[in-house]
């Protein structure tokens, strides 16, 4: 075999390049198959232990029906950015959550020390609750937490849309006394916060996203890129993949 490498390379010293990719070919197939199987597990191992639907969205099934989307629900709703793909997340999961097709929503991209954050216009308080303003704002900046909502699969944009959403749902029920006394406990008392991001987590599931939360939240749990402040953060006050899980199973029809 040597001799014919030989008479191979002094023949055309380029054909070697040729033979030996031919020659690692088989060698190289089993590791790559391995590779691949565990991208693939990596995604899919959340859903193992899920007894319903786990239906994925996927944005190749939604890319054209923005137009759509802000006919059925685009009124008093200002998208603040030119992210086509998170125009569609959002309204995506707007739709689970028919309360909130006639309030005022504000989504804007800023830079804030977490992913996403909801919360009410701050002329609340001289406003009357119909009148009521939301925001929603989306991290553009990924270095306070290292995550960039951009790399967030689009089933998982709408996941963690929807659980901002959740929060909407909640400060909409609250009169502005109410929403005041609430807004202060948050800030200023931890397992009020922890209460609160736990219940929305819970919402977003019953409204049917509870894979798309998991999906979040298995990226987030598996990502390198997360600050160690952040990380820490959501495992004191989010729902684990674990109690997602469960929940999702006690609501399944």
């Amino acid at each position: 075999m040597f001799f014919l490498l030989k008479r191979v390379i002094k023949k055309d010293p380029f054909s070697i390049l040729e033979l030996m990719r031919c020659l690692s070919l088989p060698f190289l197939l089993p590791f790559l198959f391995l590779s691949i199987n565990k991208v693939c597990a990596q995604k899919e191992h959340s859903m193992d232990h899920i007894n319903c639907d786990t239906a994925h969205f996927h944005y190749t099934d939604y890319a054209d029906s923005l137009s759509h989307f802000m006919q059925r629900m685009g009124n008093k709703k200002e998208l603040k950015t030119n992210d086509i793909r998170l125009k569609t997340a959002f309204y995506l999961a707007l739709s689970h959550y028919p309360e909130l097709h006639q309030k005022k929503i504000t989504l804007r991209l800023k830079s804030i020390p977490s992913t996403m954050q909801a919360q009410p216009d701050a002329s609340f308080l001289f406003k009357r609750r119909v009148k009521r303003g939301y925001h929603i704002f989306v991290n553009d900046n990924p270095e306070p937490t290292g995550i960039d909502y951009r790399e967030l699969s689009f089933n998982a944009l709408v996941g963690w849309l929807g659980h901002e959403l959740a929060h909407l749902i909640d400060y909409s029920s609250m009169k502005n006394r109410d929403l005041l006394s609430f807004v202060t406990a948050y800030v200023f008392d931890k397992r009020e916060m922890r209460r609160t991001e736990r219940q929305a987590d819970r919402e977003t599931i019953k409204r049917g996203l509870g894979v798309q939360l998991l999906d979040g939240a298995h990226f987030f749990h598996k990502s390198k890129k997360v600050s160690k402040k952040y990380r820490k953060k959501n495992k004191k006050y989010y729902l684990s993949e674990e109690e997602i899980i469960a929940d999702i199973n006690k609501n399944c029809d």
